[in-house]
């Protein structure tokens, strides 16, 4: 028989084309210049995964370090959603393929059980944020538009980025158990791709350097300095070279003979390191090169010193070289120990980060604020302490973030998947295989840099990461203690466990939900909802509304609000307004016609006072300009 089933198949390939759909609504609006090609590439790697899905798995594997440079050649800005894109069409046409495929078996291990359960948290913790970013309120009456934060960061963008943050993580742990069901050949061979195309991202750093390629186009990087290669970002280009740097350093300590291009691959690299300016990168760095010490069965004393002296050398000398030079390892390496400069800049701002995380954590301690809701939320948190942030940030520490989104339920989960990943890894570690014992190192590592950095919601790392978790996780060994009987007594247990923290979790998380169906939360931060961003015209400020909007009168509050007709059509529109389910007006607005109205709130609680329009137009579809959104009518609340 099967495992899983037909049905289960038939699921998953669903699953796997709603979700990349959705991303690619979301993660890509339709005046972006880079959502055709990247809809060309991933429907490439579905038809190529269909056909031959280790094929597929190799390309993709190359593919996904040089996001940010197919997003430029593109012409796009953003590249955070290529690699989960591109991972849910090779996961479309893997999923089409294995619902025929009778060949296919399951390599199981014992971090199987734990990423599933986090997987299915993880997307309850989504479910969760996008609930508490709209409402049930606001969602059962059919609005749209609300306020999230009191910065009126908007509803829609606060979406975008849990869902994002979601398909980070939901990649990598795809690519996993994807990867699981190929073999370990294959495995071996999309790590080497992998490797390769880190090398080739960071010979994009170096051409950047040089003006050989296109400098950085977003502002905040092109204002630092820091260069990305062909990464996502200047930090995804520092963690991905410090990760192949340590599978790199395995082998050359390691490998007898060794590989003749491993040199030329160690420089790129941390060439890639230095001009990325990661400080997160260089300590996973020392953390690899570390473990690899003490995990041992290293080559000959000599060589090994040697390697020392020259990468040490070799390092001294290019942060000297480039410390002059904006946004550099070096330059932030030095500017670390720069008195003058403030606190947060020189050793960063984690303490301050990790007391706000710890704040959203005791609000919701079961299940947590919701996936990505930190950054959101960020600038309420930091008014508490009287602070303010140019940017939103996240917590600082994958572990700090995993407490505050979601929850102890996640938290315990997430500590289940490390100590066995961690296990596994540090075992791996001491293995004679030049790539798998480099594989074990470098998780290790990247566990223990997660304590300092939320490192595996960038997509491309989250990506390299569970690529080396599957090569790790294979059978692990029985020591000669370990016995059938106590083997199968702790699969019950662990299962139970597992199931527990997951049921609880779902109540809570379910409970959290419910609570957003009362209108005081939907107005939480906004008494609008529905409306767009102040604009202002010649007769001074006013607002553009959807087709469905409402207001929110506090109790003897009074608030009087002007609606116009000015849409491009001659036709009339239909204006009803509602309260507690009931019509209290109603009113036909020809073209150019306006009506004053004023709102009264009860003596005794607030109202929610919710208008209908019959119709609006979107000025892109009229081709009347590029503005996309739905107007409905021109408000305007004298004041």
């Amino acid at each position: 028989m099967r495992s899983p089933g037909t049905g289960t198949r038939v699921l998953l390939f669903l699953l796997s084309v709603g979700g990349s759909g959705l991303l690619f609504a979301v993660g890509f609006p339709p005046a972006a210049p880079d959502r055709l090609p990247v809809l060309v590439i991933a429907v490439g790697l579905s038809l190529a995964a269909a056909w031959s899905p280790a094929r597929a798995i190799v390309a993709f594997a190359f593919l996904f370090p040089c996001a940010g440079l197919l997003t430029r050649l593109s012409g796009g800005m953003d590249p955070v959603a290529w690699p989960a894109l591109l991972l849910g069409g090779l996961a479309a046409g893997w999923s089409f393929r294995f619902i025929y495929d009778f060949d296919s078996l399951p390599e199981p291990s014992p971090l199987d059980r734990p990423l599933r359960a986090l997987l299915l948290l993880w997307t309850l913790a989504t479910v969760l944020a996008v609930a508490r970013a709209s409402t049930l309120w606001a969602a059962l009456h059919g609005l749209t538009g609300r306020v999230v934060n009191g910065e009126g960061m908007p509803e829609k963008a606060a979406v975008r980025e849990s869902l994002l943050a979601f398909a980070a993580l939901a990649a990598g742990a795809g690519f996993y158990l994807l990867l699981r069901r190929q073999g370990p050949a294959v495995r071996l061979k999309a790590l080497r791709a992998a490797l390769l195309g880190v090398v080739a991202s960071a010979a994009a750093a170096c051409f950047q350097r040089f003006g050989l390629l296109p400098p950085e186009t977003r502002p905040y990087w092109k204002m630092t300095g820091r260069i990305a290669g062909a990464a996502a970002d200047p930090n995804s280009l520092g963690l991905l070279c410090a990760l192949a740097l340590v599978l790199v350093a395995a082998g050359l300590a390691r490998a007898t003979p060794r590989d003749r291009f491993a040199p030329i691959a160690a420089l790129l690299l941390a060439a890639g390191l230095l001009l990325s300016g990661s400080r997160a990168g260089f300590l996973l760095l020392l953390a690899g090169a570390l473990i690899l010490l003490l995990a041992g069965g290293l080559a000959s004393r000599e060589r090994l010193a040697a390697l020392v002296v020259f990468a040490a050398a070799a390092l001294g000398v290019a942060l000297f070289l480039l410390r002059g030079s904006g946004g550099t390892l070096g330059t932030r390496l030095v500017q670390s120990f720069d008195p003058s400069l403030p606190i947060e800049y020189r050793v960063s701002a984690r303490p301050l980060l990790w007391r706000a995380a710890g704040r959203l954590f005791l609000r919701h301690p079961v299940e947590g604020a919701g996936m990505g809701v930190f950054s959101w939320q960020f600038p309420d948190l930091m008014m508490q302490e009287n602070r303010r942030f140019l940017m939103r940030d996240n917590p600082g520490s994958g572990y700090v973030q995993a407490l505050a989104e979601t929850g102890a339920a996640g938290f315990l989960l997430t500590v289940v998947l490390v100590v066995s990943l961690g296990a596994l890894a540090l075992r791996r570690a001491c293995e004679k295989d030049v790539l798998v014992g480099g594989a074990g190192v470098a998780v290790a590592a990247f566990l223990a840099a997660l304590a300092v950095g939320s490192h595996w919601f960038a997509p491309d790392v989250s990506l390299l990461f569970f690529l080396l978790a599957a090569l790790v996780a294979g059978p692990a060994p029985l020591r000669a203690s370990d016995g059938l009987k106590t083997e199968k007594a702790a699969t019950p247990w662990l299962r139970r466990s597992l199931l527990v923290l997951i049921l609880l979790y779902a109540v809570a998380a379910g409970a959290a939900m419910l609570a957003t169906a009362r209108p005081e939360e939907a107005f939480r931060y906004s008494p609008r909802i529905g409306f767009h961003d102040e604009e202002v015209g010649p007769g001074g400020p006013f607002r553009w509304t959807r087709r469905k909007f409402a207001l929110w009168v506090e109790p003897g509050q009074t608030r009087r609000i002007l609606l116009a007709h000015f849409s491009p059509s001659p036709k009339p529109v239909d204006v009803e307004v509602t309260l507690e389910g009931r019509t209290v007006y109603r009113r036909t607005l020809k073209a150019g016609e306006s009506a004053t109205l004023r709102l009264n709130g009860s003596a005794l609680r607030p109202r929610a006072i919710i208008f209908n329009v019959s119709q609006a137009f979107v000025p892109k579809r009229l081709g009347l300009s590029q503005d996309r959104r739905e107007l409905a009518l021109l408000s305007i609340e004298p004041r």
